[in-house]
């Protein structure tokens, strides 16, 4: 009978074992697509908070001073604390016109920081959201 209970137990061990790897990857894998969702809806966000200032001011609409709003708006969305082409958060604004009517975009890029494996998932993933508002006059 003791016999018996021993080797259940050494089974017991060996299938914790075998499955563990699977856990832990299957445990990275949840946790680096909530990351990335994060970065999509957060960029996202940001990307349509700056078109909206940007289209109801207009007259700022060509300045610096728009870009420095968007990315101020991207930073508090996405908390990070820089906001430029070195960092994790990349803010451009333009001016277009869309079907005849001149028009704001506002384009958010985020390099999310993941927990990725070496050679199965990515150490980082980049993403770009932009929104095209019209000028409100």
């Amino acid at each position: 009978m003791a016999h018996r209970l021993r080797s259940r137990r050494g089974s017991s061990i060996i299938e914790v074992g075998l499955m563990l790897p699977w856990l832990v990857f299957s445990f990275m894998a949840v946790i680096d697509f909530g990351l990335c969702i994060y970065g999509l809806i957060g960029a996202q966000d940001a990307a349509r908070i700056g078109a909206v200032w940007g289209s109801a001011n207009s007259t700022n609409a060509n300045s610096s001073g728009f870009t420095s709003t968007a990315c101020t708006y991207a930073k508090a969305e996405l908390s990070v604390t820089t906001c430029g082409a070195t960092g994790p958060l990349n803010v451009t604004t333009a001016t277009s016109t869309v079907g005849g009517l001149p028009a704001v975009k506002v384009t958010v890029t985020y390099n999310v920081n993941l927990l990725g494996i070496p050679l199965i998932m990515p150490q980082s993933l980049s993403i770009s959201r932009a929104v095209v508002l019209p000028i409100r006059n």
